[in-house]
């Protein structure tokens, strides 16, 4: 019994890091690695059972799924909650599988000129606005009110992976805009996810969101659109893509293997922490086939849910 209560507390403490970071300098290693965990059962084949079973005291409130653009397929959003935890939590998957991003991959990452479309009043890549507005128009708008109504008080956790960071920096500077979760209890972790949009939307982002990482795993994050701004000046935004949160630059996987890192930066465009481009698209989404290999390996994933393999592959 004392076991389980320290173990509770445990994790407790550790969650509530996620909601008072400050700055680069408080990114916590373990943390980032919890946020990676725990969205991988959200995007499991069944999450409603798999998110409880892997996560006790989690369960799933809502699982909103629609078309996106073609490099996301079926674009998916996992609202859960823990109420021994005090935490809302969001997911958005990146690309529905593999050959997804083989057929459509090469497609967005040989453009050479990346259309924009507005969410919330700034300008972002066509691609991730139009699946953000649909995922929204397909039940994440209720979702989070429904949310909101019922755990107004708990702080809210917003991540993603790969294309499905920007939907999850959107949705951050929606919170915050729509005045429901205040600046101080948004936390958004986005994992390689590409430059979402012009370098006003990266600092309404940053202005969203109190503690707000760019993480970048191994040589996988998608640098693009390409930076074309001279100047990093929030009272005078350029019309060019940027990166919106502090970067964090890992040189090997956390979850396979030994690594080395994190470097943490001021900014998500500092060039310590902007790794490095592969254009072969199975390459950049291989750390998931690694971390899904430790998963099946070390954890008891889900029996129904050899998903991982399909769902974020």
């Amino acid at each position: 019994m004392w076991l389980s209560r320290l173990t509770a507390w445990l994790l407790l403490v550790s969650f509530q890091h996620w909601v008072t970071a400050q700055d680069q300098n408080s990114f916590s290693d373990a943390t980032s690695k919890q946020v990676w965990t725990l969205a991988y059962w959200t995007t499991s084949a069944t999450p409603q059972t798999c998110v409880p079973k892997m996560n006790p005291g989690w369960y799933v409130l809502s699982v909103v799924q629609t078309t996106g653009a073609a490099i996301y397929g079926q674009a998916l959003a996992v609202v859960s909650v823990s109420e021994t935890q005090k935490m809302v939590h969001v997911h958005f998957r990146g690309p529905d599988a593999i050959t997804t991003f083989i057929f459509s991959g090469y497609t967005y990452l040989l453009k050479s000129v990346y259309e924009t479309v507005q969410i919330e009043g700034y300008d972002v890549v066509a691609e991730h606005g139009q699946t953000f507005t649909a995922l929204w128009q397909a039940g994440l708008r209720k979702a989070m009110s429904d949310a909101w109504d019922e755990y107004c008080d708990f702080p809210i956790l917003i991540s993603g992976h790969s294309v499905g960071g920007c939907p999850a920096q959107m949705l951050a500077l929606k919170m915050k805009r729509s005045g429901m979760w205040d600046y101080s209890k948004i936390s958004l972790y986005s994992y390689s996810a590409p430059r979402c949009g012009y370098q006003a939307f990266a600092y309404a982002v940053n202005q969203a969101a109190q503690t707000r990482y760019q993480i970048r795993l191994p040589d996988y994050a998608i640098q693009l659109p390409a930076v074309t701004c001279t100047t990093d000046n929030p009272a005078a935004p350029q019309q060019c893509f940027w990166h919106a949160g502090y970067g964090i630059q890992y040189a090997k996987s956390f979850l396979w293997g030994t690594y080395s890192g994190p470097t943490r930066c001021a900014t998500g465009e500092q060039a310590a922490c902007l790794g490095e481009i592969f254009y072969h698209v199975l390459r950049i989404h291989l750390e998931h086939r690694q971390s899904e290999r430790f998963l099946l390996t070390h954890l008891r994933i889900c029996p129904s849910d050899l998903l991982v393999v399909r769902a974020t592959a």
